[in-house]
């Protein structure tokens, strides 16, 4: 097995103080699903929801994800592939390391065991927080007075992602996660497991916000407005102007008036 990877000595030693530091006392954990194991790609991935104790008897939410011969096919491993979950800690570190907010991973391993490919992965829980899909379904929000804020914070995350030459490729109101009080508005990118690198941006932006746009429900037309005139205006260049821009918002009219 590869060595792994511990976002830091304090987390390590948090693990340890829970017998949860080493691959097989994570791999044999019993609890609850959080999600029920998906069969598929000759293999399975489940997630668990576990609450870690310190010493004083803090507790830190964690999830811990496990996965057994669930590959996908890269450019250098294009027939055994490797771990999906690997390519997901990857982009979460990718994102961190250009200040996109996005998960905090926590514990990657991987290995192979009587021909089996197994790996691991730990996020830390974003507690607090809710879907950007769930906030626009809530009644209750319908006129929220940080809605024209929260809808144009959502814009400037995409563009930088975007402006970091990444392209979700799966980019639904239900992948993004926010949280917010009266002063402040964090919004996280998640669901990582697609997301690409490219090098030129026609090839990202408007795969990812016509996909706002053709699946964005609950959002309603002001709300998806909002998000691409913030996302056109934030960045280095302005692109209010731009082709891109004249065809997404005809894209948006004509779904508006369908």
């Amino acid at each position: 097995m590869k060595e792994a990877y511990f976002s830091s000595s304090k987390i390590k030693q948090l693990l340890e103080h829970n017998k949860l530091a080493t691959f097989d006392q994570l791999w044999t954990l019993e609890t609850p699903w959080f999600e029920e194991p998906n069969y598929r790609r000759n293999g399975w991935s489940g997630v668990v929801k576990y609450a870690l104790s310190s010493k004083n008897g803090d507790k830190t939410r964690i999830f811990i994800k496990r996965q057994e011969n669930h590959n996908c096919k890269t450019f250098l491993h294009p027939v055994k592939g490797v771990p999906t979950f690997q390519r997901e800690f990857i982009n979460i570190k990718n994102l961190n390391n250009k200040q996109i907010p996005s998960l905090n991973a926590l514990y990657y391993a991987e290995r192979s065991i009587n021909g089996k490919n197994q790996a691991i992965l730990i996020t830390l829980s974003l507690e607090g927080y809710q879907s950007l899909e769930e906030f626009c379904a809530n009644d209750a929000n319908k006129n929220h007075p940080q809605r024209q804020a929260i809808m144009s914070l959502a814009g400037q995350v995409t563009r930088k992602m975007h402006d970091a030459h990444f392209r979700h490729n799966c980019l639904y109101p239900k992948h993004l996660f926010l949280k917010y009080n009266k002063e402040n508005i964090d919004i996280r990118v998640i669901d990582l497991e697609k997301l690409k690198w490219l090098p030129l941006y026609q090839q990202i932006r408007h795969n990812d916000l016509s996909r706002i746009i053709r699946r964005g429900d609950p959002m309603t037309y002001d709300d998806i407005k909002i998000l691409l005139s913030s996302y056109y205006q934030s960045g280095n260049n302005n692109l209010e102007t731009s082709s891109l821009a004249q065809k997404l918002n005809q894209l948006l009219e004509e779904k508006n008036n369908s």
